[in-house]
């Protein structure tokens, strides 16, 4: 049945009520970007090279990713002040990957994409006729259209795109291809797949262990670490250190982590202050709590929304306040970590694929840590990358 899914399913089949891909110019400044990202997809945002022609392939048009992790390490490690770093071109910061976005034809069969995304792909842009928006075909894939209907076709989610559409109006954002792309996540797939578990048996009921879906490279930092090594160990995917404690037998605990997803939309300026002075587990305590909380929707900048001179010192002003909110809370913090306390999203190695599928999108993120045994012994992480191993594994994608 598994088969059925991934063989008959089309992108055509996920992508009604999906907004085009959104971002910024490379020459657009840093405070830009930030600004876009607490409303993009996966906690970050597209940027493209200037002057790119609208027809232009994505691949010759995208220059990379930028995730909210990149901005706060940038600003954290920045020598020339905060206000500097703002003014940034996004293009000088962002990390050249332009495989990260794909293009596809509405046809193309959900094992394809899924292949992109094994390969490395975060975002996959599906062409639309010009005088259409995006829609559900139900011919190829009547049995499931029902499930795809429910995840990416209800009015809420329709309210939700014009919301965002709406927000990023007067925000320096542009949309690429808007009268051309639906964009589909990582996200978007799984939310799909959790919708057709019947089909997918027994596979989603099987822990991940006897899967192999645990990677077991993770990256992690001790507690006591400095927070801007972070920005130096963080993998291509997930794009998360842990933060652990070592026990005497060489095992780690993990007790929180440093990610884009937890960065996504906090108050960038603050997060880079505390990153630049903090140990790895007072500054994801104050992420954690109520330490870096992104400032109203009245201000326009990053996390916010300011403008001029005033969108790169405003910030400036707040660090100090921020930072003794941040440590007033960092004894109770502590003392929670070591009574067993974690903010750390986690689930056990014997847990299925359809629970940690399912707690991924109920809180909305790109990875669950992995533990074993009574004492939560840390063993690995699990992602977008082993979800879709996991999943296709029996799947062989027929020649094109």
């Amino acid at each position: 049945m598994a088969h059925i899914v991934f063989l008959r399913a089309s992108a055509a089949d996920l992508t009604a009520g999906k907004p085009p891909l959104r971002g910024v110019p490379a020459s657009a400044p840093l405070s830009a970007a930030a600004a876009a990202i607490p409303a993009s997809q996966e906690a970050d945002v597209a940027v493209w090279r200037d002057g790119a022609s609208p027809l232009a392939p994505a691949a010759a048009t995208v220059i990379g990713l930028l995730s909210s992790f990149d901005v706060v390490a940038f600003l954290a490690s920045h020598v020339g002040g905060t206000a500097a770093a703002l003014r940034t071109p996004a293009g000088d910061v962002v990390a050249h990957e332009p495989a990260l976005v794909r293009e596809v034809e509405p046809h193309t069969r959900l094992i394809e994409i899924v292949e992109l995304m094994k390969q490395g792909a975060r975002r996959v842009l599906v062409r639309k006729n010009i005088t259409e928006a995006c829609t559900v075909d139900k011919k190829p894939f009547a049995p499931f259209y029902k499930a795809a209907l429910k995840i990416t076709g209800t009015p809420r989610a329709a309210e939700a795109g014009k919301q965002i559409v709406n927000r990023s109006s007067s925000s320096p954002t542009t949309t690429f291809g808007c009268d051309r792309y639906c964009c589909l996540t990582r996200e978007d797939i799984v939310r799909f797949l959790i919708n057709c578990l019947g089909a997918l048996t027994p596979t989603p009921l099987q822990s991940i262990s006897s899967l192999g879906a645990v990677n077991r490279g993770y990256a992690h930092m001790e507690a006591s670490s400095p927070a801007i090594e972070a920005s130096w160990m963080v993998p291509a995917e997930p794009r998360a250190v842990a933060v652990v404690q070592t026990n005497r037998d060489g095992t780690h605990k993990v007790l929180a982590d440093v990610s884009a997803h937890r960065l996504w939309r906090r108050d960038y300026v603050a997060a880079a202050d505390a990153m630049a002075s903090l140990s790895s587990l007072n500054f994801a305590a104050g992420v954690e709590s109520h330490g870096m909380s992104a400032p109203d929707g009245d201000a326009d900048g990053p996390g916010g929304r300011r403008s001029g001179e005033a969108e790169a010192a405003a910030p400036l002003s707040r660090l100090s306040s921020r930072r003794v909110g941040f440590e007033d809370s960092l004894v109770g913090q502590m003392m929670m970590a070591s009574h067993g306390g974690n903010a750390a999203l986690r689930c056990r190695s014997t847990s299925s694929l359809a629970a940690v599928m399912a707690q991924m999108l109920s809180y909305r993120t790109t990875h669950i840590w992995v533990t074993h045994g009574e004492d939560d012994v840390l063993v690995g992480v699990v992602g977008y990358m082993e979800i879709f191993n996991a999943v296709t594994r029996d799947v062989v994608a027929p020649p094109a």
